[in-house]
């Protein structure tokens, strides 16, 4: 008998390395799209008509949501994906883990020189490969988890590294 998650439900066997860059690359493309999207045009004006704590609760439940959606249609990327709880917790986790990289990371350009404030469509990617590697850190495939680690350990060694020697 094979192990229960070596195979689609059609029967075909699991690619779970092209799986998991899939499901890294859908999410963090959209990420970066649907936040390049938020700050500009009619939300800017919607912030006058609600407020800026109901449009960022709205704004917060749509990017779980969208997060939640993008985690069922690839939800043989992760093992944590599979089940509509896992896929909760995925997007938690996604989300809180990949704000604090991208939120270290803007710190840590802004140090560099790099202010991604000015340059707003390249902070917009960055919080896109942000969450994209954090999406790998759980992913299924064990190239893409190691590749993922080694992105975030290379990104703190880089960044924390000229802090380090002032």
């Amino acid at each position: 008998m094979p192990p229960p998650h070596s195979t689609l439900p059609g029967g075909q066997p699991l690619n779970t390395h092209r799986l998991a860059v899939g499901q890294t690359v859908v999410v963090g493309t959209a990420a970066a799209l649907f936040l390049r999207e938020t700050t500009s045009g009619p939300w800017v004006l919607l912030v006058f008509f609600v407020g800026p704590q109901l449009l960022l609760l709205a704004a917060a439940v749509a990017l779980l949501t969208l997060t939640y959606l993008l985690g069922t249609l690839t939800r043989h990327g992760s093992r944590l994906t599979e089940r509509p709880g896992g896929r909760c917790a995925w997007a938690l986790a996604v989300w809180a883990v990949g704000a604090a990289l991208v939120g270290f990371g803007r710190t840590a350009l802004g140090h560099l020189g790099f202010e991604p404030d000015r340059n707003s469509e390249v902070g917009h990617w960055l919080l896109g490969a942000g969450v994209a590697v954090v999406v790998g850190l759980f992913s299924r495939s064990r190239r893409v988890r190691v590749v993922s680690a080694a992105l975030i350990a290379l990104f703190f060694v880089i960044t924390a590294a000229p802090r380090a020697l002032t």
